[in-house]
């Protein structure tokens, strides 16, 4: 990535760095700006010397890296690149020529998954001597360096600040602090993290087209990075969710909890005559029964069919009812549509 990102810092669009010592060029500045992982880079300004009438590609590449289908049409130029080996990048680039004193251009490449996007203009000044490319080469490594230590830099923030949040485990091998696992370790075992990132294994299990793939496991592969049981850490923090009332936490994490609550709060109950303390829990443990009856539907292959109680529902239900708009009447249809999927533990 480093090699990748001070290429892109090197490349000034439509200029020659290798001009002789001792002949007339041309002198140009030349302004690049860095875009990468949502963070802008300020804008940096050289000055350089071109061969005059140089039309070739305006990249300096090395023995990984080749430049394939340049071509220029009118005051367009275009090319591609690729890149093998450690630093493997695909990239691409178009310039477009305002006049015989003026360009601008824009180079994607794309290496580790990140898509890096440099903005070029160029201005011509006048003229210059090739003495002075010795100057701007070191000039231009030094602002390479020095932009590449911002990225870095905010690559690191980056990383701290995904840890505590317990986003996602995949995001890890971008980090290279230690400390950072240790954050994300911590914060994926509090409750509220835990129940996230379960939710969005639960969800992605359901979408995905590829079974047991570790990338739709955030939780499961949380625990294998962190070392602790998930299951054994599911049942610690079931009791702890029971000793703090954590309705939410129970609903959709301890099923055995959840059902003898619901027995205890829901059954027997319209909406409305349930406790406003567990309506929240009735309706978010309605739902998770829903969804185990749909998915069981669908393993055995009759996920297109409609049991009677079911049918009757639907048919029960008002076609032209509106969509609820207050929290309460959307838990209340979110209690009614679940349901039907604990048969008779709630009332009619």
């Amino acid at each position: 990535m480093k090699k990748v990102c001070a290429l892109l810092l090197l490349t000034c669009a439509g200029t020659s760095l290798g001009h002789a010592q001792g002949i007339e060029g041309e002198k140009w500045k030349v302004t690049n700006q860095m875009q990468m992982g949502g963070m802008s880079m300020p804008g940096q300004t050289s000055e350089i010397c071109k061969q005059p009438g140089d039309d070739s590609v305006p990249v300096r590449t090395d023995g990984d890296c080749k430049i394939y289908d340049n071509k220029r049409i009118g005051n367009v130029q275009s090319f591609k690149m690729r890149c093998t080996g450690e630093n493997a990048a695909e990239g691409s680039a178009q310039l477009t020529y305002l006049g015989p004193d003026h360009y601008k251009g824009k180079m994607e490449i794309t290496a580790e998954g990140e898509t890096m996007v440099m903005n070029y203009e160029g201005q011509k000044l006048g003229k210059c001597d090739g003495s002075e490319v010795n100057f701007v080469a070191k000039k231009m490594m030094a602002d390479a360096e020095r932009t590449q230590k911002q990225i870095e830099q905010q690559q690191i923030q980056r990383c701290h600040e995904m840890a505590a949040q317990a986003n996602d485990p995949f995001f890890l091998t971008q980090c290279k602090d230690p400390a950072d696992k240790r954050t994300y370790c911590e914060a994926v075992r509090k409750p509220e993290n835990f129940r996230r990132l379960a939710q969005d294994e639960r969800r992605r299990a359901r979408i995905s087209s590829i079974p047991n793939d570790p990338s739709n496991k955030p939780l499961t592969e949380s625990a294998r990075i962190c070392g602790f049981s998930l299951e054994q850490e599911r049942d610690s923090m079931c009791k702890l969710a029971e000793q703090k009332n954590d309705l939410n936490f129970i609903a959709t994490e301890c099923p055995s909890m959840a059902a003898g609550l619901a027995a205890q709060q829901c059954a027997g109950r319209r909406y409305t005559a349930i406790n406003a303390r567990y309506r929240s829990f009735c309706s978010e443990y309605a739902s998770q029964q829903d969804e185990q009856q749909r998915q069981s539907r669908q393993s055995s292959g009759q996920a297109g069919r409609m049991d009677p109680t079911e049918q009757q529902a639907q048919e029960e239900q008002p076609q032209d009812q509106e969509q609820p708009q207050t929290t309460g009447d959307k838990a209340k249809g979110l209690f009614n549509k679940g349901k039907k999927a604990l048969g008779g533990l709630f009332s009619n």
